[in-house]
């Protein structure tokens, strides 16, 4: 006879509560495994999407970095002023001196996924919708390289620019509009 599907996963969980021989027990009386377990550990089982599954563990969650960063990132939220009890640092929300990234329930995520147009698959499920860019935008470092290349391949153009520098401003508007995001 084949084991449940989810006997494993179940008889783990009870493992882990120090709880696995009365789990196996009401499996030998013939209970399925997910209510052995609820049984055994004397709690419904934990359910993906829901509040305490979300949280469990994050009491703890500065346990599992060294014990400098830990200091390094609830001395960076105290001087932004932000109150790190009971929240844990989500760094993909934001740095540590963002009040965002410090997250308490799974609305909190929610929230800063909306206010900065994230999405996210997990823990917390949001899909963020479509946005356009207003403006297309380019570090000066990079559109200089993008510009000397297009005025080493192109001596005509080289030549134009360096006669007359106004010139210049179509190329690097193309250059833009070629290599960013944003209307065009």
């Amino acid at each position: 006879m084949s084991k449940h599907p989810d006997y494993e996963r179940y008889r783990k969980q009870c493992e882990e509560a120090g709880r696995v021989d009365f789990y196996k027990h009401l499996i030998s009386e013939g209970n399925n495994p997910g209510f052995a377990a609820m049984l055994a550990m004397q709690q419904p089982p934990g359910s993906k999407g829901t509040e305490r599954a979300f949280l469990e563990g994050q009491q703890h969650w500065a346990d599992k970095i060294s014990h400098n960063a830990a200091d390094a990132l609830h001395t960076m939220a105290k001087k932004a002023g932000i109150s790190t009890q009971g929240k844990k640092y989500i760094g993909g929300l934001g740095k540590p001196s963002d009040p965002m990234a410090w997250i308490s329930t799974q609305d909190d995520v929610r929230s800063a996924l909306k206010a900065k147009g994230l999405s996210s698959v997990g823990g917390v499920n949001y899909k963020a919708p479509e946005q356009e860019f207003k403006k297309r935008k380019m570090a000066p470092d990079i559109l200089n390289k993008y510009i000397s290349e297009e005025l080493r391949n192109d001596k005509k153009l080289a030549e134009k620019v360096r006669k007359d520098p106004d010139k210049l401003k179509p190329l690097k508007e193309k250059i833009v509009s070629k290599h960013t995001k944003g209307k065009k």
